[in-house]
């Protein structure tokens, strides 16, 4: 019996990722994969089991580096505000810079596998969910340190910017218009608001 090649497993399971990222999961085969990795679907199938399994890690590994890593950067961040808009800001220039179309790779299995793979969906749901945290708990340290109305709903407003940027993520797919992209930026900025001077409020 021949050796099994050697071979980096990240640098495969990347590929592997950027291949699911920019076709989908039911459009991408074992043959396509081949491709993708330089593997022969032997050594993928000893390294992942099959393309689900292979599937299901890059997703994991796209949580890793594209929510969870620069989630904790942000969190850092002296302007919790600023933090927020530079989400919906990176994902626009994304696609009016580089002229991307590949969107999120969450939201995109979300809308094709997440009616009928519980799996799935649940792994996207949890994602979906960090993001809210995140940014409920950046619009209540914005409000703890002056740049954000007390009069914002910290959890609401969450919801809204969530489904905001989630709304970007699907539409820069099929309408990348750099004027529809901008107007999504100004509403997340809108439903953030500095608080009102007290002069004004009186």
């Amino acid at each position: 019996m021949g050796k099994l090649p050697k071979f980096d497993m990240d640098e495969v399971l990347m590929k592997a990722m950027n291949q699911f990222w920019r076709y989908g999961y039911s459009a991408t085969s074992i043959r396509d994969l081949e491709n993708a990795t330089g593997l022969f679907r032997g050594s993928l199938y000893h390294a992942f089991g099959d393309k689900r399994e292979m599937f299901l890690r890059a997703l994991r590994r796209y949580d890793q580096l594209y929510r969870e890593a620069p989630i904790k950067e942000l969190e850092k961040h002296a302007s919790p505000r600023k933090a927020v808009l530079s989400v919906f800001e990176s994902a626009a220039s994304e696609v009016i810079e580089s002229g991307s179309s590949d969107g999120c790779l969450e939201v995109n299995v979300a809308l094709e596998l997440g009616a009928h793979d519980p799996e799935v969906a649940s792994f996207v749901a949890g994602a979906f969910a960090g993001m809210a945290e995140f940014l409920r708990a950046s619009i209540e340290r914005g409000q703890a340190n002056g740049e954000i109305s007390p009069e914002v709903d910290p959890e609401q407003t969450a919801k809204s910017l969530l489904g905001l940027f989630l709304g970007l993520r699907v539409l820069s797919r099929v309408s990348p218009d750099e004027s529809f992209l901008e107007s999504v930026v100004d509403q997340a900025e809108a439903l953030l608001p500095p608080p009102v001077p007290v002069s004004q409020a009186s």
